[in-house]
């Protein structure tokens, strides 16, 4: 019985490697012969013109042999700036395959257009590590061109239930022409927990903790260089958003990050790093609870929580004007909540 986990993930990698195999081969089907060769210099042309079309050029950065990584944009919008995601691609003897697509449309092709620009190789996938609008609305430019998306069960059913409504901010936000195309994504390929894809020569582990930053957030080990792409799971000098979060599972998660020793870190947010900088997010997560338990053992009232809330510590990390205060707030009620459901709290 010890081996089943194990078992269960062969199987799950097995079926995951055969579907995206059987949509690629699909996708070439359509167009056969030299039509296909044709149809490949179109859409590199085509994602070309519209990545210069919306006046914007992306560089990669290489972070070791054959992975490179884009960093964030920050998009203006009509009521302030909105801050986009990393996302990055690995370059493997078959392929490229994508992690995280941008927040639109025309991210989407800015990002196809830089893998683009590093190889000739074949986009065979792109990856959605959570089901954050910055990581996700991009993928409508990969599955136009023929690339599968690959996501979590259960970040596809999050983003099915509310990312209409997210895009229609970001249409209020950005305006109808930067989010031109763009549309709620519907994965080609869904994964449950755990697996290895092998479509590009180059083995990617998806690791998908249970409970952790957001249903269904996953991050990517690629083996070759030891790189983990670790989404919205662990980040780099930036606070996370702890909307979605399983703050009591996170922890948990971050070990297992942790345990595969990775020489370089890649997050969703912030600098590039290593697995040493898992220790420093995961201590911002200790910190939090502790600083909040703190303030309600001292009688302080979610009305005058925002004045108190502050971690110096903490200030000069990336997005925390921007989340800390929410984050506070979040952490107060699940441990005040935690506080009254304990056994004796009627008579506390």
């Amino acid at each position: 019985m010890k081996r089943l986990p194990a078992m269960i993930t062969r199987l799950q990698s097995c079926e995951v490697n055969l579907a995206i195999r059987i949509f690629t081969l699909r996708t070439r089907a359509r167009i056969t012969g030299r039509a296909y060769g044709t149809f490949g210099l179109l859409v590199s042309l085509v994602v070309t013109a519209s990545a210069l079309a919306a006046g914007a050029s992306r560089e990669a950065t290489r972070i070791a042999p054959g992975v490179y990584a884009l960093h964030a944009r920050t998009f203006a919008g009509g009521t302030g700036d909105i801050a986009g995601a990393n996302s990055a691609f690995v370059v493997g003897p078959r392929g490229v395959v994508a992690i995280d697509t941008g927040i639109s449309r025309a991210e989407g092709d800015e990002i196809v257009a830089a893998v683009r620009a590093v190889t000739a190789k074949p986009i065979v996938l792109a990856i959605l590590t959570h089901p954050s609008q910055e990581a996700i609305f991009g993928a409508s430019a990969f599955q136009a061109h023929g690339i599968p998306v690959l996501a979590h069960r259960d970040a596809a059913a999050l983003v099915a239930g509310r990312c209409a409504t997210c895009l229609a901010r970001l249409d209020a936000a950005l305006g109808a022409d930067a989010m031109a195309g763009t549309r709620v994504p519907v994965p080609d390929v869904l994964v449950d927990g755990d697996a290895t894809l092998d479509v590009i020569g180059r083995p990617l582990r998806l690791i998908a903790p249970p409970r952790a930053s957001a249903p269904g957030a996953l991050a990517v080990l690629d083996v070759e260089s030891a790189t983990l792409f670790a989404g919205s799971l662990a980040a780099v000098h930036a606070i996370p958003d702890l909307r979605d979060a399983d703050a009591e599972g996170w922890p948990a998660a971050l070990a297992v990050l942790a345990a595969t020793r990775c020489r370089h870190l890649v997050p969703s947010y912030g600098p590039a790093g290593s697995c040493a900088d898992i220790a420093g997010f995961a201590r911002y997560l200790a910190d939090l609870d502790a600083h909040i338990a703190h303030l309600l053992d001292g009688g302080v009232s979610l009305a005058e929580l925002d004045r108190a809330s502050a971690m110096p510590r903490y200030a000069g990390w990336e997005r925390y004007e921007a989340l800390h205060r929410a984050n506070a707030s979040r952490a107060y009620l699940r441990l005040e909540r935690a506080f009254f459901d304990a056994p004796g709290a009627a008579g506390r």
